[in-house]
């Protein structure tokens, strides 16, 4: 089961960054860099034959909603994901106040040593994937 979940979090990083180098460099900002990694994992999650939320938020929760909870037939969620620059204490806050099998955060940051700074705030049953599609990252 760890070594599937290793390898389903290996295709959606390559997967996640082409699609990253697909945004044309003008509109590439956060946001939208966020949004169009949500909406194609979205996509691809939707062919697995799960129910897919996205931005659900979670109850007594108000700071971060959850980007993408992937839910089975009895309604246990089977993947939360969370999509920010960096790890966010919000976001860790939010995937750990529910009981989901797999809770990821993806991040973003182009800054190399401020994504690495703010694992600070990771819980040990967050994975973690930097996704990181330019090949000279910025220290």
């Amino acid at each position: 089961m760890q070594e599937e979940r290793l390898q389903t979090l290996e295709e959606w990083k390559r997967d996640l960054e082409k699609a990253w180098l697909q945004i044309p460099k003008p509109f590439r900002n956060d946001h939208s860099v966020r949004r169009t990694l949500q909406c194609r994992l979205y996509r691809q999650l939707i062919e697995t034959g799960y129910h897919i939320v996205a931005d659900y938020m979670p109850p007594r929760i108000k700071d971060r909603e959850i980007d993408l909870i992937v839910v089975d037939d009895d309604h246990a969620i089977v993947y939360a994901i969370c999509i920010d620059t960096v790890v966010t204490l919000a976001a860790v806050k939010s995937l750990s106040s529910f009981e989901a099998a797999n809770k990821v955060i993806f991040t973003t940051g182009l800054l190399l040593k401020k994504v690495q700074e703010s694992r600070f705030f990771l819980k040990p049953e967050i994975e973690h994937v930097h996704l990181q599609p330019f090949e000279k990252p910025y220290s």
